[in-house]
């Protein structure tokens, strides 16, 4: 009798090992999501195509779900195990990921959930925010096989400071320019031909929204950008004055970096051509009394907003998986970058920062996740811009802009998509940059047909609800090199939400009640763009 009962064992034994290490988990997997965020790995999801791409520097993996091979920096490679949708989130092998991003920073491994026979191993909801089920600490080495740590050792990762605010002041004969971090940082810093640069270490490379714009008097110039291999920043300063290094000191508790720039070079002083001063003109008065007339130049008198009244019903997402997916918004422009400029108007770039803050909260209000890329009117390089952006990990971008032109005529709404046809490029090579461009321009291009096929779809979408909403004309769906669109890895759009320049429509986007009729529409073309995908 026991003979029997230890053979029962035995089977039930053998049929429970069979099923942890049936094929489609012999592998130890990860949440993609996880991983990404914990290496500064841009990641994308089509889901339409249910694939996923993952990108650092020229290190990329494509996977597509329940296919058991992907696509390596542009080589075919098999896979452990087949990448999985389950709970919500994106599984896939670790060890694709090692030999892919060697060096990677401390993950969990994921224990997955068995698979029944009659289970599709594809099935699940379209991924929002992955959560692991349930982990075990490995660090990922070259090494193909993971290393187990046990439960009861809990390895330690050292935290990056992080730049948490940038503020200054201009001071008699300097401007004082503060950076406050979170914890300690060492720098480097050199000055030649009046660029002033900065490389600190030991902080993450994220640009604070908390900040002021120091371009000014002594400072013309600041773009902050991140170290080589996304590590670190770099703040370079172009100044106004070529001859005095500026002077920098560190302050603890908080950390503080505090930057004295010399004051610029004054504007030099007309010399009259004769030593006789030269009195100002006089007129006669009626009392034959010489008043001087006094130059007084009279501020642009602005606009008045006209009274609008449109309303927007925002539509109903079909679909509630989609619900948090998230939106990236560019508002073009700002600081010292005024965009297009009309006599009595505001610029182009308060308009826009006014149009993406209210389409932020219409989103937010649809069920979405809104991602602003600035928030006050604040200076921005291209690099700052692009970096941010596909950082966010979102589902679409929106580059928020308004038209301007010559012909007083012109107007309606644009979208733009990207194209390469039509533009040069250079290569860029320096200490904080050491890739080429045309390199990263070429393997970006690589999987464009899915991620400009989706671009362009969704323009339609903003087109045809602006000019329904809006009752305005459409300058049309056009693909142009534009550079806000350049190395976005999601599917992204151009928006020129109407033409400043034209005398009716330039009037009405002063109005609030016409920027909020903007969001609502552009809101109802991120709800058709996700009704419009159907899930297999």
């Amino acid at each position: 009798m026991k003979s029997l009962k230890i053979k029962q064992l035995s089977c039930a034994l053998l049929l429970a090992m069979a099923a942890v290490i049936s094929p489609a988990f012999a592998a130890d997997y990860i949440s993609a999501e996880d991983f990404a965020e914990a290496n500064g790995i841009s990641h994308q999801w089509f889901p339409i195509q249910k694939m996923l791409i993952m990108r650092k520097g020229l290190n990329s993996i494509k996977y597509r779900i329940g296919e058991s091979s992907a696509m390596a920096n542009e080589k075919e490679i098999k896979l452990s195990g087949v990448p999985r949708i389950q709970n919500n989130s994106i599984y896939v092998p670790i060890d694709s990921l090692q030999s892919v991003f060697v060096g990677s920073k401390i993950v969990p491994i994921v224990k997955m959930n068995p698979v029944t026979p009659n289970q599709d191993r594809t099935s699940g909801n379209i991924p929002n925010n992955p959560r692991p089920i349930a982990v075990t600490p490995v660090a990922i080495t070259p090494a193909v096989t993971p290393v187990q740590v046990p439960n009861e050792i809990q390895p330690t990762q050292t935290s990056e400071a992080i730049l948490i605010a940038l503020r200054h002041s201009e001071r008699e004969d300097h401007t004082r320019v503060v950076l406050e971090f979170s914890n300690n940082v060492t720098y480097k810093s050199d000055f030649k031909d009046g660029i002033y640069r900065l490389t600190i270490s030991g902080c993450k490379n994220l640009i604070p929204t908390k900040r002021t714009n120091p371009v000014g008097r002594d400072i013309a110039k600041l773009d902050l950008n991140s170290g080589a291999n996304r590590e670190g920043l770099i703040l370079t300063f172009t100044l106004n004055q070529k001859e005095k290094t500026p002077n920098i000191e560190t302050v603890a508790d908080p950390f503080r970096m505090i930057i004295e720039f010399p004051l610029g070079k004054p504007a030099v002083e007309q010399v009259a051509t004769s030593t006789t001063p030269i009195a100002p003109p006089t007129i006669k008065t009626e009392d034959n009394e010489p008043k001087k007339v006094e130059n007084i130049v009279k501020p642009q008198e602005m606009e008045k907003p006209p009274e609008i009244n449109i309303e927007v019903p925002i539509e109903e997402l079909k679909n509630k998986s989609f619900l948090g997916r998230t939106i990236v918004i560019d508002p073009g422009h700002g600081g010292s970058d005024k965009g297009f400029e009309a006599p009595g108007r505001p610029p182009e770039k308060t308009i826009n920062l006014e149009t993406a803050r209210l389409l932020k909260i219409e989103l937010e209000k649809a069920g979405f996740r809104a991602i602003l890329l600035r928030n006050e009117d604040v200076s921005m390089s291209y690099r700052q811009r692009l970096s941010l952006a596909n950082k966010s990990g979102g589902d679409l971008h929106i580059s928020i802009h308004t038209g301007g032109s010559a012909d007083s005529l012109k107007h309606g709404v644009a979208c733009y998509t990207f194209t390469d046809k039509g533009i040069a490029h250079k290569t860029e090579m320096d200490e904080s940059n050491p890739l080429s461009y045309d390199d990263v321009f070429e393997e970006w291009l690589t999987n464009k047909n899915t991620r400009f096929d989706l671009s362009e779809f969704f323009a339609k979408r903003i087109n045809q609800r602006l000019t329904k909403h809006l009752q305005t004309d459409s300058r049309g769906v056009m693909k142009s090199p534009v550079l806000p669109l350049k190395f976005i890895m999601n599917p992204a759009v151009l928006v020129e939400v109407g033409m400043l320049s034209d005398k009716v429509e330039g009037k009405n986007l002063i109005s609030d009640k016409y920027k909020e009729a903007i969001a609502k529409s552009i809101t109802n073309a991120v709800i058709d763009f996700f009704n419009g995908i159907e899930l297999k």
